[in-house]
Formats: C-alpha cells, sequence, structure tokens
C-alpha cells in the first residue's frame, strides 16, 4: 500500500531539496571529463599579491577533486573566470598553493556557494597526459 503524502511542509522541502540534488548529480556525471574522488578537507582560497606572497580571501572545505579540477564550499561567493590559488596547508603542515581558474559559482543553498575550479598547468596543457607520452582517449 503506498504511503500517503505528508502534509508537513518540512518534510515536503527536504524531499524536493534531496530530488533536485540527485537531478544535479546525474547532470554532474555526464559533463565530468576525469573521475572525481570525495574529499574532506578545510582549504584556504587565496589571490597572489606578490612573487611569493598570497593573501586568504576565504576559508573552504573541498568536498571533491580530480585531475582537472577540485570543488569547494564556501560561505563567499567568487566571480567565474576568477584565478585564484588553492592553499592545502591543513592537510600538508606547510602552504601548497596550488592555482586555478573558477569555472562556476553558484549558491547551493542559503548563504552556501559551490565552487567549481579547474587546475591550471604549465602551457595549459591537458592534465591527463603526461609529458612522456600521451594517453589515448
Amino acid at each position: 500500500m503506498p504511503q500517503p503524502r505528508s502534509n508537513d511542509p518540512l518534510r515536503r522541502a527536504i524531499r524536493k531539496l534531496v530530488v533536485g540534488l540527485e537531478k544535479r548529480e546525474q547532470v554532474r556525471r555526464e559533463r565530468r571529463r576525469y573521475n572525481r574522488q570525495p574529499l574532506d578537507v578545510k582549504v584556504h582560497l587565496c589571490i597572489q599579491v606578490g612573487a611569493e606572497q598570497f593573501q586568504t580571501l576565504c576559508e573552504a572545505w573541498a568536498i571533491d577533486l580530480s585531475i582537472g579540477g577540485i570543488s569547494c564550499l564556501t560561505e563567499q561567493s567568487i566571480d567565474s573566470e576568477s584565478s585564484l590559488f588553492i592553499n592545502f596547508q591543513e592537510v600538508l603542515g606547510h602552504a601548497c598553493y596550488i592555482p586555478i581558474s573558477v569555472r562556476r559559482c553558484h549558491t547551493l543553498i542559503g548563504n552556501i556557494y559551490q565552487i567549481h575550479g579547474r587546475f591550471v598547468y604549465e602551457n595549459d596543457s591537458d592534465p591527463g597526459e603526461s609529458n612522456d607520452q600521451a594517453q589515448v582517449a
């Protein structure tokens, strides 16, 4: 026997959120070029202010990582096509600035934003290729 629909507004709101996230996840899988790995670490989004000097814009949580890029959650909106650096100091114990190009920033819920960044490699090469031998797709 099917369950009757709930009149509880909280239950309806949660159901709507879950269905929306499931749809977003289906779209995300189709658009991925490289396999992503789940990640749950605190990072800092930074801008470069000098030759070897960086200024932290905000704290973020890295939620997934691939050869091509990273996805983070933060409380600050970031302009698309911004050039930033991700500092993995919390993970490594020392500063480590990795350049990214912000491809997309959208509101996930409330004042939480999801940022999708593409790693910037030397000569803008394909990150899936090694210098010795290109991988065949």
